[in-house]
């Protein structure tokens, strides 16, 4: 809700996510508008110009402008999936729930097999402590996309917010490092935050900025900021100076895992 939307957060024309970072962080001052080349007569031309036009104002957080731009797709080429998935992401950076939630409601109606919509529905759910609910979409979401580590990530978030601790015990014993994605870290620090012990899960999410870019960090991280365990600038310097020493004991806990790209001695 935001960042992949939601998705990987996500590349904006055909994936649109929620992001959320911008709304949570402060405002940010509405680029200056500029000069733009004329709509093109033909209605399926314009439909596709003002829906990349509203996709770019997304990306740069001018949300009234995204929304201008999208009215005119729609006026130009109504009941489009990917226009109303667009739309959702827009009232979720605004945290419009409710607008959100009918947008995304909207694009599934227009076309059920859209597994963005499914995976920002969810996100709006879960959002919103509707785990069940949540958990639901997403699986949706996994059933076309069964690898997903973020997808899972939601399900494994779902079934621990939501009470169901023996699942989400059964699927985290499941998990191992894997030098492609932070998973492993995420959920760890996830569980322990979950139980109240800050310290270990800080050592998590420190061992995952060690070990990942901050982009494969980022969509793991955003759940955890969203439900109140870590801050914003956590999620870039994760492990306080007063934490040094308890951390450095916790290494023990954490299983070895290579950075990507390295190779292990024979």
């Amino acid at each position: 809700m935001v960042k992949v939307l939601f998705l990987f957060l996500v590349c904006l024309v055909g994936f649109v996510g929620c992001g959320k970072k911008e709304s949570r962080f402060g405002e940010v001052s509405t680029p200056k508008p500029k000069m733009e080349e004329p709509l093109p007569e033909d209605p399926e031309e314009r439909h596709k110009v003002a829906y990349i036009r509203a996709a770019q104002a997304f990306s740069r957080n001018d949300l009234e402008g995204a929304l201008i731009s999208l009215d005119i797709s729609d006026q130009a080429k109504p009941k489009q999936a990917g226009n109303a998935n667009l739309r959702g992401a827009i009232y979720t950076r605004k945290r419009d729930w409710v607008k959100a939630e009918e947008s995304f409601r909207l694009a599934l109606q227009l076309q059920p097999d859209l597994p963005m919509a499914q995976f920002n529905l969810g996100e709006v759910l879960f959002l919103n402590n509707k785990y069940p609910e949540a958990r639901e979409k997403f699986q949706i979401f996994l059933n076309s996309q069964p690898k997903n580590d973020l997808g899972l990530y939601k399900m494994y978030l779902c079934d621990l917010l939501g009470g169901n601790s023996s699942k989400a015990n059964d699927y985290l014993r499941t998990l191992k490092p894997d030098p492609m994605s932070p998973i492993y870290y995420f959920a760890k620090a996830a569980e322990a935050f979950h139980r109240g012990d800050k310290v270990a899960a800080t050592e998590f999410v420190s061992s995952a900025y060690r070990i990942y870019p901050p982009d494969a960090n980022s969509t793991f991280a955003d759940s955890l900021v969203e439900k109140g365990y870590l801050t914003g600038e956590q999620m870039s310097a994760p492990t306080s100076d007063e934490n040094k020493v308890k951390a450095e004991e916790l290494k023990t806990l954490l299983p070895p895992a290579e950075k990507p790209g390295s190779k292990t001695k024979s």
